[in-house]
């Protein structure tokens, strides 16, 4: 593969341009300030120039960036560079949720894989609020506060420049479980509606074709037009964020067989509808 900017340092670049940006800073005065080119500037922003933590300081100092926001920002320079990035789930919001978001809204096609749940992206309110309450790891404000993360995560859907979404729901995933019977009306209805949506693409996995866990669990796969695809899989406690090439071709080759397993965008359509009636 040739080298192309990491996901960190594209998300390093792009949270220092978000705050030159906020406060005001052209590139040409802040790369004076900082003894740098307007190049040399242009290209950290972008990822695809390195940066020390000394003079990642330096440009949060200049742009006049809190001590604590400092501090997050460092602790994504500092992370390792070695194709896997660990983001451990804190508790007051998990800790990924920026990087995820960075890559969500920069990636040109994602392919969801969800094997027993709604994905987040398309989960109503209610549902997400269930869905935290019945697992019990937080308390009541950590589980509103998470479930308004998803719903800001939504704003994705409805971005003019939004990506290709496809979505490869295993049915298993559309049993009421645990959920009333107005929950999963409604969660139901939004599926059927987002099977409209414009780069919207829901595939349902029939559970006689393809056995629950085969695939094993829930990931993400992130294309984008000018740097090397993401792979996103979240765990309990952690998420993990994959770019080595060798697990990428393994994720790309599942992506691959789900698309020829899965029931055409119509023929969802239609089994979501029975389900729903």
């Amino acid at each position: 593969m040739s080298r192309k900017p990491t996901g960190r340092a594209r998300e390093l670049g792009a949270t220092l341009r978000r705050y030159r940006l906020a406060a005001e800073w052209t590139e040409i005065n802040a790369a004076r300030s900082l003894r740098l080119s307007a190049c040399q500037l242009s290209r950290i922003e972008s990822g695809e120039r390195g940066i020390s933590d000394v003079n990642v300081a330096r440009c949060l100092t200049l742009y006049g960036v809190a001590v604590e926001e400092i501090n997050e920002v460092l602790a994504v320079a500092r992370e390792a560079n070695d194709g896997y990035r660990l983001k451990a789930h804190n508790d007051k919001l998990p800790d990924e949720l920026r990087t995820l978001m960075h890559h969500e809204t920069t990636a040109s096609h994602i392919d969801f894989f969800e094997p027993s749940l709604i994905p987040g992206l398309l989960q109503t309110e209610d549902y997400a609020r269930a869905l935290l309450r019945w697992g019990g790891l937080f308390p009541e404000d950590g589980i509103e506060l998470r479930v308004q993360a998803r719903m800001e995560r939504q704003r994705l859907l409805r971005c003019d420049r939004r990506p290709v979404m496809r979505f490869f729901i295993h049915e298993t995933a559309l049993a009421p479980q645990i959920f009333s019977s107005e929950i999963m009306e409604e969660q139901l209805l939004l599926l059927m509606l987002a099977c409209n949506w414009r780069d919207c693409e829901i595939r349902l996995v029939p559970a006689e074709t393809v056995p629950n866990g085969v695939f094993g669990g829930p990931f993400m796969f992130m294309r984008y037009a000018d740097y090397h695809p993401v792979a996103y899989v979240e765990n309990i406690r952690t998420s993990e964020f994959i770019e080595d090439a060798t697990d990428l071709r393994v994720y790309r080759s599942i992506v691959n067989r789900l698309a020829s397993l899965a029931l055409p965008e119509g023929e969802s359509r239609e089994r979501l509808a029975a389900m729903a009636t």
